[in-house]
């Protein structure tokens, strides 16, 4: 029954935030950006940063820092293993997203991330990777980088996938120097190991996967920014180049020993 109470609290308290969050940017895009676009994104980027710092707290996620964030304009690009992601990275990075278009459906997040400027590219459609590239040239500015989570999917953290190289086009025929973030999660409690909980990979779904993520006591997220730079102009050869100084900062969430258990909902 506490943990039931605990998730709701939770919850309520998560979507009056992002709510907030949200209405606060359109809003500024409607004032703020009819005298200057480059003070709507600054107004954006504070207030996700604000958001970002806030949930964290909400949700007992407690985030560990190593390295230099990069400021703006950058592109930089990470590991992915969960939907919460976005909380580490937004927390500390004035930019935007690249995501999956499928995002684009879900109730209040698709609304929501479309607001907050989340670039959405069809992954199903290779021809999209054409007019992604144009759009992150457009995007990257002295107010804000773009993210991109190379990997294509979200894992279960028993290792970095390969890089997928397209998306990469543009840092590679500009020969823009790119940056990189590591994470890995770690839960202090057995009950909801972090490779189920936490992580989001598979056919879990969506809804009763958070709604046990908000049950949990507390848990850490590891961030690490890289030290250097990657500079390529074959983005092939970028890709395999940032994949693997991505995996040799990443700890494991789940070893390779392991079983990983099937997903259920714990009710």
């Amino acid at each position: 029954m506490f943990l039931i109470l605990r998730a709701s609290i939770r919850l309520v308290m998560f979507l009056m935030l992002s709510l907030f969050t949200v209405l606060t940017v359109a809003a500024g895009k409607l004032t703020v950006g009819l005298v200057s676009s480059t003070a709507a994104i600054r107004l954006k980027n504070v207030t996700i940063g604000l958001w970002a710092t806030l949930t964290a707290k909400l949700i007992g996620l407690t985030i560990n820092k190593k390295g230099t964030p990069p400021t703006p304009p950058f592109f930089l690009v990470s590991n992915h293993l969960s939907y919460i992601d976005v909380i580490p990275l937004w927390k500390y990075l004035n930019a935007t997203f690249v995501a999956k278009s499928e995002v684009q459906s879900w109730p209040f997040f698709g609304w929501a991330t479309q607001i907050l400027g989340v670039l959405f590219i069809d992954r199903e459609n290779i021809l999209d990777t054409v007019r992604m590239n144009q759009k992150i040239f457009q995007t990257i500015s002295d107010v804000q980088g773009v993210i991109l989570f190379p990997e294509g999917t979200s894992t279960k953290g028993e290792q970095v996938k390969s890089f997928n190289a397209p998306l990469l086009k543009y840092p590679a025929t500009s020969q823009m120097p790119v940056h990189y973030a590591t994470l890995s999660y770690r839960s202090s409690n057995s009950r909801w190991p972090a490779h189920l909980n936490i992580c989001w990979w598979g056919d879990m779904p969506f809804f009763s996967h958070f709604w046990e993520l908000l049950k949990m006591p507390g848990f850490e997220v590891h961030i690490t920014f890289g030290d250097n730079t990657v500079c390529q102009n074959d983005r092939k050869k970028l890709a395999e180049l940032l994949q693997k100084r991505v995996a040799d900062d990443f700890l494991p969430v789940v070893g390779k020993e392991q079983e990983p258990q099937k997903y259920t909902d714990g009710g």
